[in-house]
C-alpha cells in the first residue's frame, strides 16, 4: 500500500495516522519497520493496541447492531437498542414513503385519465412522487431485521452455548454444539453460521469487522 511513498512522505503520512482506518494503519506500520525508518512509532502502536484490544472485547460489534457483555461466566450477545430503534424509525419511513408513492401512482393516472396538459416540470414531479413507491420498498428490510433479531440472545455461560432466534416465526431457543459453528466467506460477505444457518453477517471488505465476527467464534468455540 505505501511500498512507492518515500519515507519522508511515510513520516508525514504516520503524522496522521488517526485518519487512517485499521488496515491502512498496519500497513504504514509495517511498511516504517520493514525499512528500518527511525522514527517514533509509539503513538501509531498505541492506536493499533488500542484497537486491537477493542476488537478482543467484541467492541466493533456494534457495527454490526449488537453488544455483547462479558462477565465471568461467559458472554451474552444481544441486539442493540440503537440498531432496534433504526429498524423500527426505517419501517415508519419506509411505510410514509410508500404510501406517498401511492398517492403519486394514483394522480398520475388520473392526470392520463384526464388528459390534463402538463408542463415537462409538472410531469417530471408527478412521476417523481410515483417512483417513491419503490423507494418505499428499500426501507421495508429494516422490518425483517425487526422480525428476524427481535428477542435475538447468543450466550456462553459456563461453557454452554444457547442461541434464541426466530429461524422461521416462533422463537426458538437451541442448544448449539460448539462445532456447528464456523465462519462462511461468499464474495464480500464473511458470515456467522449454525450449521446451514446463518446468525447473522459482516461486509468481508472491512478488516475491523471481519477480525470482530472471527474473534465471536473463537470465543464461542473455545
Amino acid at each position: 500500500m505505501y511500498s512507492d511513498r518515500t519515507n519522508s512522505e511515510l513520516i508525514e503520512i504516520m503524522n496522521q495516522h488517526s485518519l487512517l482506518t485499521f488496515e491502512a494503519q498496519l500497513s504504514l506500520h509495517e511498511e516504517l519497520e520493514k525499512r528500518a525508518v527511525v522514527v517514533d512509532l509509539s503513538d501509531l502502536e498505541n492506536t493499533i493496541a488500542h484497537k486491537r484490544a477493542e476488537i478482543n472485547n467484541l467492541d466493533y460489534l456494534k457495527d454490526f447492531g449488537f453488544r455483547a457483555d462479558k462477565t465471568a461466566e461467559g458472554l451474552v450477545v444481544t441486539r442493540t437498542t440503537k440498531a432496534l430503534l433504526t429498524d423500527v424509525l426505517a419501517v415508519v419511513v419506509g411505510l410514509l414513503v410508500f404510501m406517498l408513492g401511492i398517492y403519486g401512482c394514483i394522480n398520475l393516472v388520473y392526470t392520463f385519465i384526464n388528459g390534463d396538459e402538463l408542463d415537462v416540470f409538472t410531469l417530471a414531479y408527478k412521476f417523481a412522487m410515483a417512483a417513491l413507491i419503490y423507494i418505499g420498498f428499500s426501507f421495508f428490510s429494516g422490518l425483517q431485521r425487526l422480525f428476524d433479531f427481535y428477542g435475538f440472545e447468543l450466550s456462553k455461560i459456563n461453557g454452554s452455548i444457547t442461541l434464541k432466534k426466530r429461524f422461521d416465526v416462533k422463537l426458538e431457543e437451541i442448544k448449539v454444539n460448539p462445532s456447528d459453528i464456523h465462519l462462511d466467506v461468499d464474495e464480500d460477505v464473511l458470515s456467522l453460521k449454525l450449521g446451514h444457518d446463518t446468525i447473522f453477517t459482516s461486509n468481508g471488505g472491512n478488516l475491523i469487522q471481519s477480525l470482530t465476527l472471527k474473534e465471536l467464534a473463537k470465543e464461542l468455540k473455545a
